[in-house]
């Protein structure tokens, strides 16, 4: 249910049906709040492809919603520990009743749900500016990391620079290094 809405949100048109029931995508995330029950997923989903086409990473700060627009950057308060986390929608879920997000293995550690499974949330969609900005950073990121992956990794090897594009600098370094066989090389 969100929480200080009068009317219900406007709906993209866009849909799909998991276990017999059909969910709406939402147009627009502008003023989204809602507060119910965070879980996590882990690692029966780590190495698939998400909803967004991504494949999903239990170490990265991303999370699952059922209608939020894809790539939507969330905050999440952890409404008893008051911890609070910035992470952007990349999958869909979850398909559990009561529950309203499915966050990432990471993003549950830093926001107090690990532990438990589950915890009281409040997830608000940031303003549309900053999201606009978040996903430019995260895509120029993106773009230095395939850079200095190109550089690095050994010719030909289109394995190498697909796996870096998808890490952080220090999976790209630890790759790299493995990668080159560095490590065999040195000892």
């Amino acid at each position: 249910m969100l929480a200080g809405c009068a009317v219900q949100p406007a709906r993209s048109g866009k849909s799909y049906v998991i276990n017999g029931k059909r969910y709406h995508i939402l147009a627009t995330s502008d003023g989204y709040k809602e507060k119910g029950l965070a879980s996590w997923y882990g690692e029966p989903f780590h190495g698939r492809k998400t909803a967004s086409g991504e494949v999903y990473d239990m170490n990265e700060i991303t999370a699952a919603h059922k209608t939020l627009p894809l790539h939507t950057w969330v905050e999440v308060v952890n409404t008893e520990t008051r911890q609070s986390i910035l992470l952007r929608i990349n999958d869909r879920g979850p398909f559990i009743d009561g529950r309203i997000i499915d966050l990432s293995k990471e993003a549950a550690k830093k926001l107090g749900v690990y532990r438990p499974g589950t915890a009281k949330v409040v997830v608000q969609a940031l303003p549309k500016a900053h999201q606009k900005r978040l996903n430019e950073k995260r895509l120029r990121a993106k773009k230095s990391r395939e850079a200095t992956a190109s550089r690095w990794c050994p010719v030909g090897t289109s394995a190498c620079l697909k796996e870096a594009a998808l890490g952080t600098f220090e999976k790209i370094i630890t790759l790299i290094y493995h990668k080159s066989g560095y490590f065999r090389k040195s000892s």
